[in-house]
């Protein structure tokens, strides 16, 4: 069951990424990607379990990913 009260985000767009409880269940997760989908004809979103942080270049670069 999902928990409406943990959901960050409840107007879907194109290029969303929805960041769900790490403890969710994967079959919970594809069914809140499904109703996604099914919300908003040819939406393309993410669905992602856990914790998601954004890092600087800087950040990449001393932990040996570079990017290109």
């Amino acid at each position: 069951m999902i928990d409406i009260d943990k959901l960050r985000k409840l107007s879907p767009q194109d290029g969303d990424i929805f960041l769900a409880p790490e403890n969710m269940a994967q079959v919970t997760a594809a069914e809140l990607a499904e109703a996604l989908q099914l919300s908003v004809p040819g939406l393309k979103a993410v669905v992602l379990c856990g914790n998601l942080e954004q890092l600087s270049e800087a950040d990449m670069n001393a932990a040996g990913w570079y990017r290109r």
